[in-house]
């Protein structure tokens, strides 16, 4: 048992860590610069016109069923409560709907 408790004392090395520490560089501030793998172009990649067309479309006419959302909410809201009654519909989901964001689509109130 001394002889393994004297091996222990020693310091453990592993055969070869000593050269391979010696090769590498001092300084760990010194960066390597890495070229990159495959050239970049340098002209800029232009996306079609009619994706940019598609997308502004998109956009008004997003903006537009938005903006006629808001409009038939806001209508709703100056009917008084005998006019919801007499078109057919519970003043309560009358109220519901004028709370609704102008993004979400209008309910079939007359269910």
């Amino acid at each position: 048992m001394s002889t393994l408790v004297q091996q222990r004392q020693q310091p453990v090395r592993a055969p070869g860590l000593s050269e391979q520490a010696q090769a590498q560089p001092a300084n760990p501030l010194v960066s390597v610069r890495r070229e990159p793998a495959a050239p970049v172009p340098d002209c800029p990649v232009e996306r079609p016109r009619a994706f940019w067309r598609a997308i502004l479309t998109l956009s008004v006419e997003t903006l537009r069923e938005w903006r006629r959302r808001t409009v038939a909410r806001r209508e709703l809201s100056n009917f008084d409560e005998r006019t919801v009654r007499d078109i057919g519909v519970d003043p309560s989901m009358v109220n519901y709907e004028i709370r609704q964001s102008f993004w979400r689509p209008l309910r079939d109130l007359r269910r």
